[in-house]
């Protein structure tokens, strides 16, 4: 039996008309089928001032640069006037559906939503919760954007729902100021676990839903010190009142969105007890909790207001999300949430990664932003440009230090976005890059016209070990000294995990395999005579001590044989150490860097 969305829609319509035209954009929710991802929806608008209404679902969500198929869920589209009789509705494009209607009349919609795309973070609707982004489930109309909004769900019994939004007047009620607060506002519903606290008289509120190896109430003691001391990085400046943190232990999803006053982050259900495991979901949160100021307190200009039906271009999102990167690993070390050594560790890795990546000579932190919403994964990507995340994070790192340096440790980083956040906020229009050179000669004193030109309009490779050094450190390759093997030979390759024989997955732009004709989906069968798989293929490497190597391989099923000429490069893991002697200066400014005294001189405190 085909739902009769109408006829959902038009009694909660009646009864709750009044004579009076209302300036309130009302929404309507009931979870009609939960155990199949179904709900009926309905939105009211107030009078009209034209002969049509273009009724919208965003194309894309706030915090993913990328056009997504938002509208494809809904079904059964359907509008009323405030008499219950039916209105022509055509669709214009796959986002807009155009309501003719007569003005001073006001305009209810009705349609099925099908919420199953958890990992998106747009909708997900089953028998124990709903996970509601209005920017797939909410449609709105460009008139009435500004205007207040009213939503109520109609859910199972037992249920529990929470929002970044105010509550209304009901349990399963909130209200917003508008449909930007709206759409950056995500609804939780359903059964789950729950936990608050207080930060400087601010509210922050844990709910965590699905079952896993998770201790909520250790989570929330720690999701505390997060936002501690994400607040001291802004003077204590606060742009909420109320903070959630919605978490989802899940199968097959993951990944984490950013929202006005809230997250979402989501974890596979059995990766949170293990040290390694929690370190990481501890990282993402403070990643998320660091956006509620950088990108939806302030943010580049070209997003503000948002334009949901396209593409947002800009130049700076690797200010966005990649300091935002940089600052997630700071803030969970100052929250004494990591040690020292566990974030050494993780920028050696940061590093060594960037370092393999090609692309960062051929396009550049300016370029990559821009052409985010038409971005690449896999071995194209690592070959031929740089990612918004690790670019932005990276050139974060040099900002900071080289801030320090000029300041003598007593500027950094964190003053040049409170500059942004007090000058350039969302309601003064956001920043650009002629703000952010501002904000970078308010703090410093001196011009970093240069600075931008070489590595952010430019691809200048960034100066690791002078920057390092500049407080008191060194990246290198160390090799165990019981370590039998002291050398591996350097393909610039990467194998599928256990494969036999061994496939290449991804090869790196002009590294020796790349200069050998090898070949992503390569499948590499013998070295110099002998059987490989990716298990034991350096080790095969390595029984000679001379290249070239005789590589046989099939592709296409066809058998085919090439010269391979590695590098032979230290056997061992990258680190960021301590330098052997670092001088006074050197160890100040470390410790203005890291918000913690060096060491030894810790050390002698005790």
């Amino acid at each position: 039996m085909k739902p009769n969305l109408l006829a959902y829609a038009l009694p909660l319509f009646l009864l709750a008309a009044a004579p009076a035209a209302r300036a309130d954009v009302d929404y309507q929710l009931r979870i009609s089928d939960a155990a199949q991802h179904l709900a009926e929806v309905r939105a009211t608008f107030p009078a009209v001032s034209g002969a049509t209404l273009d009724v919208q679902m965003p194309n894309w969500r706030t915090g993913r640069y990328q056009i997504l198929n938002l509208a494809n869920g809904v079904r059964t589209f359907k509008a009323v006037n405030a008499n219950g009789e039916a209105l022509q509705v055509a669709k214009t494009d796959k986002g807009t559906w155009q309501v003719q209607t007569k003005p001073g009349d006001a305009v209810t919609v009705s349609y099925e939503v099908y919420a199953n795309v958890l990992g998106e973070r747009t909708r997900h609707i089953d028998d124990t919760h709903a996970y509601l982004d209005a920017s797939g489930v909410f449609v709105y109309a460009q008139p009435f954007r500004n205007e207040p909004v009213k939503v109520k769900l109609d859910v199972p019994a037992g249920w529990q729902s929470r929002s970044g939004m105010d509550s209304g007047a009901c349990g399963h009620c909130f209200v917003a100021p508008n449909y930007d607060v709206l759409v950056d506002s995500p609804i939780e519903t359903g059964i789950h676990e729950f936990h608050t606290t207080t930060v400087d008289g601010r509210t922050i509120e844990v709910a965590i839903w699905g079952r896993g190896n998770y201790d909520g109430k250790k989570m929330t003691e720690d999701l505390k010190k997060i936002v501690v001391e994400g607040g001291k990085l802004y003077g204590g400046k606060w742009p909420f009142q109320r903070y959630l943190f919605i978490v989802h232990a899940t199968d097959g999803a993951g990944g984490a969105t950013e929202h006005l006053n809230s997250t979402v982050i989501q974890r596979p259900r059995w990766m949170f007890a293990k040290r390694k495991d929690y370190l990481g979901f501890l990282r993402t949160a403070a990643h998320e909790f660091f956006h509620t100021w950088n990108v939806k307190a302030y943010r580049p200009k070209e997003m503000v207001p948002y334009e949901y039906q396209k593409e947002n271009y800009n130049t700076l999102l690797w200010i966005a999300e990649g300091h935002t990167s940089y600052y997630d690993e700071l803030i969970v070390l100052r929250a004494g949430l990591q040690k020292r050594e566990e974030f050494m560790e993780e920028y050696a890795k940061t590093i060594d990664d960037y370092l393999h990546q090609p692309g960062r000579f051929h396009q550049s932190a300016a370029e990559s932003s821009f052409d985010e919403w038409i971005s690449v994964g896999g071995e194209r990507a690592r070959n031929a440009s740089v990612n918004i995340y690790s670019k932005g994070q990276v050139l974060a790192l040099m900002m900071d230090i080289e801030l320090r340096r000029q300041t003598k440790g007593a500027k950094g980083l964190e003053d040049m976005h409170r500059v942004l956040f007090d000058k350039h906020s969302v309601a003064q229009g956001g920043y650009d890059p002629m703000a952010v050179k501002a904000a970078l000669r308010q703090v410093s004193g001196n011009d970093w016209s240069g600075w931008w030109a070489q590595y952010v309009d430019g691809t200048a490779e960034i100066p690791f070990a002078d920057l390092l050094k500049t407080v008191g450190l060194q990246y290198m390759i160390d090799v165990p000294k019981d370590e039998e093997q002291k050398e591996e030979w350097w393909a610039g390759w990467k194998m599928r995990e256990g494969s036999d024989p061994a496939v290449v997955t991804e090869v790196e732009r002009d590294g020796p395999a790349w200069k050998a004709g090898i070949v992503s989906g390569d499948v590499l069968v013998a070295v110099n005579g002998l059987k490989v798989s990716a298990k034991d293929l350096s080790e095969k490497l390595y029984l000679s001590k001379a290249a070239p190597f005789k590589l046989h391989m099939f592709r296409r099923d066809e058998l085919r044989e090439v010269q391979l000429t590695p590098v032979l490069q230290p056997k061992g893991k990258a680190k960021v150490k301590a330098l052997d002697k670092p001088t006074a200066e050197q160890k100040a400014l470390n410790a203005a860097w890291l918000g913690m005294p060096w060491p030894k001189d810790e050390a002698k405190k005790k």
